[in-house]
């Protein structure tokens, strides 16, 4: 589903946004993207399937590809207040939920029911969640090989996508109980 907000803007407040779109353009961590999330034209990718890339679109997708965590949608909204205040939690659901439509982002659900989103899309990966304090970790394996497609399709199974998310203790929470 994606929903569409309309809203106008007088001619100081067009120059006011354009001033918030080129600070946030420039903030240091909006710079530190991966490779790929900068090789990707997400202008291109939009127009290719009809859509508009508004300024909502960009910020929501570079807060995404620069965050060295997994964030949820409430957590974009957060770093979206200072940037862009007023847009809502339904735009940014939206935003992240057409993305991953489009494959440019990856949901992940977690246990308590939160989705998280990640553009590992680019580099696919497994992931690592530590039971005690929540934090998830990249882990450079593939979350699915052939042998596990394989053995899907002998069960008569067609994989679209699979993830392998492992469950334990990370090293700092491991040097807490060990203490």
């Amino acid at each position: 589903m994606l929903i569409l907000i309309r809203f106008n803007l007088d001619a100081t407040s067009k120059y006011e946004f354009l001033e918030i779109l080129y600070a946030a353009s420039t903030l240091e961590d909006m710079n530190t993207a991966t490779p790929q999330a900068k090789a990707l034209d997400l202008d291109e990718l939009l127009h290719q399937h009809g859509l508009r890339n508004t300024p909502q679109r960009q910020l929501i997708y570079r807060i995404v590809s620069s965050s060295p965590q997994h964030l949820s949608a409430v957590h974009v909204q957060h770093q979206l207040e200072t940037l862009m205040p007023g847009i809502s939690l339904p735009t940014v659901y939206a935003t992240l939920e057409l993305f991953a439509d489009l494959g440019i982002v990856r949901k992940m659900a977690m246990i308590d029911g939160v989705m998280l989103y990640d553009t590992g899309q680019q580099r696919p990966h497994a992931h690592m969640v530590c039971r005690n304090c929540g934090r998830i970790f990249d882990l450079d394996i593939p979350p699915v090989n052939s042998d596990d497609v394989t053995a899907a399709g002998n069960q008569g199974f067609r994989v679209d996508s699979g993830d392998l998310v492992l469950h334990g203790l990370c090293r700092d929470c491991q040097a807490k109980t060990n203490s």
